[in-house]
């Protein structure tokens, strides 16, 4: 496959210096999955490749495949999300999910559903006011991880198998989400959820949130650790992102006890 030009439609997820003036772009595309091609020259001040390396930038890509890496010869910038850049929670949220997109995506075959949802999320979180950005991130990130099939379980018991009662149930990581109060005494990673937890995790399964839930920001952030601790879990890294998260959120939560911890 070594020596073929070839073109893809792809969002810029990461960029690293590489060299004196390339730049190694790690990059998920519609056709071939998660590319990673060098931009030679990309850093020069005159480079005429340089802002369409830039993060989140979706760009038509024409690229040569090499031996290890491919090769990025032309790009033709087709969107950006100009509002990421004006909030640093909201940069930092879509950051967050594309290090997940990074951890979940496959190289070599199409990410069409993964690709188009990205694209979704992004444009939500680049509207969306600064106090809703935790429940975009929270329904953004269990929504990828349900494109990929890794989602926890949110509407039946992972022990019992029967479905939910709100008032009763609780969150096994290892189980790969809710259980039933009567199961969870034999999960060692579980504890309990309160009926407004399990009725946000529930509400993440939809396509969309509902307008008045945008609010509940002590309910987002307590349910972005507990599906932090789901990716770490199941993908047995941890997300860096989070760290920087945390200090956007802060002045958005409550006290400890009111949400997961």
């Amino acid at each position: 496959m070594s020596g073929k030009t070839y073109r893809a439609t792809g969002i810029n997820l990461r960029r690293m210096p590489l060299g004196e003036s390339d730049l190694l772009m790690t990059i998920l595309t519609r056709e071939n999955g998660l590319v990673r091609a060098v931009a030679r020259g990309a850093r020069k001040a005159n480079a005429r490749i340089g802002g369409r390396t830039e993060q989140f930038v979706v760009n038509d890509l024409q690229l040569y495949r090499g031996r290890s890496l491919d090769q990025l010869t032309q790009a033709e910038s087709l969107r950006t999300f100009p509002g990421l850049l004006q909030d640093l929670g909201r940069l930092t949220a879509a950051q967050y999910l594309a290090e997940g997109v990074l951890q979940e995506a496959a190289e070599g075959q199409p990410q069409e559903d993964l690709y188009d949802l990205l694209l979704v999320h992004l444009e939500r979180l680049a509207a969306t006011p600064s106090h809703q950005i935790a429940a975009r991130l929270v329904h953004g990130v269990y929504q990828l991880l349900a494109v990929g099939g890794v989602a926890p379980e949110v509407h039946f018991c992972t022990v019992s198998h029967r479905p939910i009662a709100a008032e009763s149930a609780g969150f096994s990581v290892e189980a790969g989400g809710l259980v039933a109060l009567e199961c969870l005494s034999h999960e060692r990673a579980g504890f309990r959820l309160d009926i407004e937890q399990v009725a946000a995790l529930q509400l993440l399964a939809d396509a969309d949130l509902t307008p008045a839930s945008l609010d509940w920001n002590y309910l987002w952030i307590g349910l972005e650790r507990l599906l932090r601790r789901h990716i770490e879990f199941h993908f047995d890294r941890p997300l860096r992102a989070a760290t920087l998260l945390e200090m956007c959120f802060e002045p958005l939560a409550v006290p400890a006890g009111a949400s997961p911890q």
